[in-house]
């Protein structure tokens, strides 16, 4: 189902043109699983999201992924994503549960890292994120996305997260201050099949037609290899045309509650 087309203003770099700023309806693009490991695929995204957004996506970055690719050791990936963004989100610390496991372990791989940890762990891993980003980004996150979406003991209320302002979620973006903002969210990579993808486009497809929230786009690197970019970025083209404005987590909390209504 086609997005409406509204009145245009707002020129982009490749030509594609919006509505005004102040008019605009926003929504978001976060790159899931930002890690040394995916180089050639994280050079792909910015290479054909640069022309579309600009610097105007987040990426959700993982400071160890998997125990074997630590940030400190590829300084020039984490260039890479700073200057390719507005907003770095701390993505779990491993992405990968480290002990036990459930139903979202089997479906996502065991990459539901904060289900596997107690409060107190929680507030060490967090604690030890936000050193790795304070060393290789000059300062910590302001915001928390869980691997898998599983967010375990995260909580902004209990000083478990150290800093972090903002915990973007599947539904929903939460800050400390109380605020509250609906999200509905596209995503391909759902876990262990392929074919839970265009189930996770669906979902999100819904909920946009709905209008039960901010849409965000969730594009993980394993995207590519499973041939839903080309789908990913014609989602993105669609919603510029139809006047929505992209933007961050932490920019879309500051604006008002009518601003963000979707």
């Amino acid at each position: 189902m086609p997005l409406t087309r509204r009145d245009l203003s707002k020129t982009y770099p490749n030509g594609t043109q919006t509505q005004k700023v102040e008019d605009a309806r926003p929504f978001l693009v976060c790159i899931h699983d930002a890690t040394p490991a995916r180089t050639r695929e994280t050079q792909v995204m910015i290479r054909d999201l640069a022309p579309l957004l600009g610097r105007r996506l987040a990426f959700g970055v993982v400071p160890d992924w998997h125990g074997g690719w630590p940030l400190a050791a590829h300084r020039h990936y984490c260039r890479l994503v700073q200057e390719s963004c507005e907003e770095l989100l701390l993505h779990g610390y491993f992405h990968r549960r480290q002990r036990g496991w459930g139903p979202a372990s089997l479906i996502a791989e065991r990459c539901d890292e904060m289900n596997g940890l107690d409060a107190e762990e929680t507030r060490r891993t967090i604690k030890r994120g936000q050193h790795v980003f304070s060393d290789v980004f000059g300062e910590p996150a302001g915001g928390f996305l869980a691997p898998a979406w599983q967010a375990g003991h995260v909580s902004l209320d209990d000083g478990s997260t150290r800093g972090l302002n903002h915990v973007l979620g599947f539904f929903s973006l939460v800050s400390a201050a109380g605020q509250k903002v609906p999200l509905a969210t596209f995503a391909w990579d759902c876990g262990r099949w392929g074919w839970l993808g265009h189930i996770g486009h669906g979902i999100g497809r819904l909920l946009q037609c709905l209008d039960r929230g901010v849409p965000v786009l969730a594009i993980h690197p394993r995207d590519l290899e499973r041939g839903y970019w080309p789908q990913i970025l014609q989602l993105t083209q669609e919603l510029l045309e139809a006047g929505y404005e992209p933007s961050t987590p932490a920019q879309l909390l500051g604006r008002s509650p009518v601003e963000v209504d979707a």
